[in-house]
């Protein structure tokens, strides 16, 4: 079987360098799902902010609680390759292959290499992307796959105490 390093060596070998290298680290000890699996006692379908602990004690919670974090994780990044490879929201996918590690308070996360199927190598990148015509059409893409949307976390109820405590660098303001 091998190490991850000479699985992942070999998967070069036979696709080339992957098209996407991503890194998936779940906030577990800010997941209610996560807190549900290790046993806390939440309604997943109306969560409310005093049904949540501290960060300490959600913290102390997933640790004291690995497998069923771990399943968490599982699932989690389960319904990610899901959407992404098989659903296809990257495009067609030759190829992926990851390694699931732990940090320090042994919260998992995922290294992911990702193989596009498409027939540019990275040599012709590197011509194109000399193109402007190229170089946009390939910004739309990203733009179009490459998402983050955070509306659906504004929840007037779960953010009314929080006003103030946000502080956004001036630099990162958009007007």
């Amino acid at each position: 079987m091998g190490s991850a390093y000479s699985r992942a060596a070999l998967r070069i070998r036979i696709h080339a360098l992957p098209s996407i290298f991503l890194t998936l680290n779940p906030a577990d000890i800010h997941s209610p799902v996560a807190l549900y699996f290790a046993g806390v006692n939440l309604d997943l379908d109306n969560i409310r902010i005093e049904q949540l602990m501290t960060t300490y004690k959600r913290a102390e919670t997933i640790a004291c609680h690995p497998i069923a974090t771990a399943k968490f994780f599982h699932l989690l990044i389960t319904n990610i390759l899901d959407t992404m490879i098989v659903g296809g929201v990257l495009g067609p996918v030759k190829a992926y292959f990851g390694t699931v590690e732990n940090q320090g308070r042994g919260s998992l996360h995922l290294h992911l290499f990702i193989w596009l199927d498409h027939d540019m190598k990275q040599v012709d990148m590197k011509e194109n992307i000399r193109n402007t015509d190229f170089r946009e059409k390939l910004k739309a893409y990203l733009e179009d796959i490459v998402k983050e949307d955070l509306d659906q976390f504004k929840d007037e109820y779960v953010f009314e105490n929080f006003d103030g405590i946000w502080q956004i660098h001036e630099a990162l303001h958009r007007d």
